[in-house]
């Protein structure tokens, strides 16, 4: 996957500033969260998620990257990446694939990329121009903008997990 870059702009949307801050600030909580882990934390179960806190932990930070990438691709008219053409069946073998290639990573290893691949998709959002936001893209479930990835697939993939991590440590 290649990684976003800010795209060339003269003056930046004041929305995508503000989605931008948005993300930044969310991902921001979810590394304070690690940094209160305990080891045990980390290595618990999240019932919700199937898989273990620091595994959920890392998906978060992956999927920065690859809903990221889709909306670049949003943002710049171009073909969608195979991730957006997963369906249940194939998101959930990717899902498995995915924890087991987490599993022995550690707390400072979730932190990293959280850290890394938060910057690069905050950085890219706050480049976005008015009319890239605003550019519909046809999709499995109808035209979407790039805005609406924005909050409901890329803020709402964090926040989601980000909540099943808080209830699975809280217990």
């Amino acid at each position: 996957m290649k990684r976003l870059r800010p795209l060339p702009t003269a003056a930046p949307s004041d929305r995508a500033v503000q989605f931008a801050r948005r993300f930044a600030t969310a991902n921001d909580d979810v590394i304070a969260f690690v940094g209160r882990l305990t080891d045990n934390d980390w290595r618990a179960p999240c019932e919700r998620e199937g898989r273990s806190v620091g595994q959920v932990i890392e998906h978060i930070a992956a999927g920065h990257l690859i809903i990221g990438g889709i909306v670049e691709a949003m943002a710049l008219g171009c073909p969608l990446p195979i991730a957006a053409r997963r369906n249940e069946a194939t998101g959930a073998r990717y899902n498995a694939r995915q924890a087991a290639r987490f599993a022995d990573h550690s707390p400072s290893d979730g932190l990293r990329s959280l850290r890394r691949n938060g910057g690069i998709v905050a950085r890219f959002l706050s480049s976005l121009k008015d009319e890239q936001l605003d550019r519909a893209t046809d999709t499995i479930e109808g035209p979407i903008t790039t805005q609406d990835e924005i909050e409901h697939g890329l803020l709402g993939h964090l926040c989601r997990h980000f909540e099943a991590l808080q209830e699975a440590v809280r217990g």
